[in-house]
């Protein structure tokens, strides 16, 4: 997987039937919070330092721009945004999101980017009801009953309770054969970043895949340790070096 590719699936990053292991497991099958009880709102605006080893690199921002309509479900519309060079390489990357607004299902992803010149685009449908994800109208291939792409995992997370020791098993990633993705509780700290110092709860996830959410990338996702359950910081480490995205300012 390319590095625009690596870094937009983590940051991700980050969902329902979660097995039994090392903790007692949360009923994640239902949607944790009501509709208009989410931990974001629209509006919300999250801007990003990003910095490969001590070097910073560019700048990266997640947000909820809006509510649209798609094939007649209510979906959240967001958008991770990333821009960064270094040395001879650059990237320019817009991941987006359209998942439902009752039921947290993707419907629709899309990611359009400028890789060191090189333009890529892929946009996929996801429909549950026919087991199907296509891909820029030609390729195609099984999902899940309640499929979640990069983006939309990264909010799910957020609305799981994130207990001490909790390890989720999620078969909810929308391309069948990639599943499941775990996610760790890792443990809880105060952590600094541009915005702030933050009471904030670390969590590993782990998807079946090559870049910086991969096993071998041993990445944590750093929330706010309240009910807003911000993503402050990420961490991961790639064979390139290490990569940290820091939250330098938030708009709700």
């Amino acid at each position: 997987m390319r590095l625009g590719a690596r870094v937009a699936a983590g940051a991700c990053a980050i969902a329902l039937a979660a097995a039994p292991l090392r903790a007692q497991q949360p009923d994640s099958s239902a949607p944790a919070e009501a509709p208009g009880h989410r931990p974001w709102t629209v509006g919300e605006h999250l801007e990003y330092n990003v910095k490969l080893g001590i070097f910073n690199v560019g700048h990266a921002s997640l947000s909820v721009v809006g509510i649209d309509t798609v094939r007649g479900v209510p979906c959240y519309h967001v958008i991770f945004v990333l821009h960064g060079h270094a040395l001879f390489y650059s990237l320019s990357d817009s991941s987006a999101s359209w998942f439902g607004v009752r039921d947290m299902v993707s419907r629709r992803f899309e990611q359009n980017g400028n890789e060191n010149g090189r333009l890529y685009t892929r946009h996929y449908v996801i429909d549950p009801q026919r087991d199907l994800w296509i891909r820029n109208g030609r390729d195609s291939g099984a999902t899940v009953a309640e499929p979640l792409d990069e983006v939309s995992f990264f909010y799910f997370a957020r609305t799981l309770p994130l207990g001490e020791g909790d390890v989720y098993d999620l078969p909810r990633y929308f391309m069948h054969d990639k599943n499941p993705v775990t996610i760790q509780v890792v443990g809880r700290q105060s952590v600094s970043v541009p915005a702030g110092r933050f009471d904030a709860v670390g969590v590993r996830p782990i998807f079946q895949s090559s870049g910086m959410f991969s096993e071998r990338g041993d990445a944590t996702v750093w929330f706010s340790d309240d009910s807003t359950r911000t993503p402050v910081r990420i961490r991961s480490r790639m064979a390139i070096g290490s990569l940290d995205f820091s939250l330098r300012s938030i708009t709700r």
